[in-house]
């Protein structure tokens, strides 16, 4: 889990410092999108499996109300990340309809599997991952004045990064008050340690892509 955790730093911090950052950041968000609308999904089939073990299962009994409640919670978020990617000029239309990337795809339902064939607190770990450590307001500054994104397209992350810190806290007793198995403990490290390798994925992938794609712009033309 260390090595994946600084495998995504570095991806991260090659992201944010490409030279095509600009024009990488609403690609970024839209697929962040479609991870944030899916989400909600995740946690409705946490919640109904959670319901469904909970007579034999304290774990499962436990995490009936955190989902009630993080489903309220993190509500409409998505829709926020819809605005801001309007402020880049993107059509929120299109961005509602088109294709998750793959990376995405296979990280939620990845997860739907774990949720309804093994154990929903599988799902912690995503969650746990993606709310631990939020963009700070320094990070988002920076982005602002050396990323060249404008202010009012972050709103989102810079709504999230008071919004997690309190997420995180709360999940972190709830983690730790729970009666967990080993097998609890093994599945929760196995999905975290899938979050990251998946984000890191998507960051490569933007970059990738980006990278060819100069690399074809720089290559000399065969026309005669």
């Amino acid at each position: 889990m260390q090595g994946e955790a600084a495998a995504l730093t570095l991806t991260t911090l090659r992201f944010l410092t490409h030279p095509e950052f600009p024009a990488l950041f609403p690609r970024y968000l839209t697929g962040l999108y479609h991870s944030m609308r899916t989400a909600g999904a995740v946690m409705e089939a946490a919640r109904a499996r959670s319901v469904s073990l909970a007579r034999d299962c304290p774990v499962a009994a436990r995490l009936v109300p955190y989902w009630t409640r993080h489903i309220r919670e993190e509500a409409g978020h998505d829709e926020w990340l819809l605005a801001d990617l309007s402020r880049l000029g993107a059509d929120p239309k299109r961005v509602r309809v088109s294709t998750p990337a793959p990376e995405i795809a296979e990280l939620m339902g990845t997860l739907h599997f774990w949720i309804q064939h093994a154990h929903p607190v599988a799902a912690l770990a995503y969650f746990y991952v993606v709310e631990r450590n939020p963009p700070t307001v320094e990070l988002l500054d920076w982005i602002v004045q050396s990323g060249g994104i404008p202010r009012e397209a972050l709103q989102t992350f810079y709504r999230h990064a008071s919004i997690d810190i309190g997420h995180a806290r709360e999940l972190e007793d709830l983690i730790d008050s729970l009666p967990l198995a080993p097998a609890h403990l093994d599945l929760m490290v196995v999905s975290a340690t899938t979050v990251v390798r998946q984000l890191s994925r998507m960051y490569e992938e933007l970059i990738g892509r980006s990278d060819t794609r100069r690399q074809d712009r720089r290559r000399p033309s065969t026309r005669k």
